[in-house]
């Protein structure tokens, strides 16, 4: 999955470099059986959240994604939830959050012609 390996990339420090199993989930395509593949990826007290998130999303808007970004404030423990929801047409979803406890990347692949059970 280049989508996720690329953004792991970006932050070798901080996330861990290897691909995790994707969860197998059933879809359709034209009405018949498909599958798509969700990958996510988290880590604890990532050092500069904020900094994260808009290095992946610069990342993703150069690949031709539309962005969606939030601010939340939260409690004073966990800060500030920064994320970056990523679209495009023909191309993964994908999405960053990121706090000063924890930060995730998830990426979905897009739904293909196949039979899910084959990938379980």
């Amino acid at each position: 999955m280049s989508e996720l390996r690329s953004v792991l990339a970006l932050a070798p420090d901080t996330w861990a470099q290897g691909v995790p199993q994707p969860v197998v989930n059933d879809c359709k395509v034209d009405g018949r059986k498909a599958v798509q593949f969700s990958y996510f990826v988290e880590v604890v007290r990532p050092a500069d959240p904020e900094a994260l998130v808009d290095r992946t999303g610069a990342h993703w808007k150069r690949e031709g994604y539309e962005l969606l970004r939030t601010r939340t404030e939260m409690d004073p423990e966990t800060g500030t939830v920064t994320a970056v929801v990523a679209r495009a047409d023909g191309k993964p979803r994908a999405s960053i959050a990121a706090t000063r406890v924890r930060a995730h990347v998830s990426v979905d692949s897009l739904c293909v012609p196949g039979d899910p059970d084959d990938h379980r």
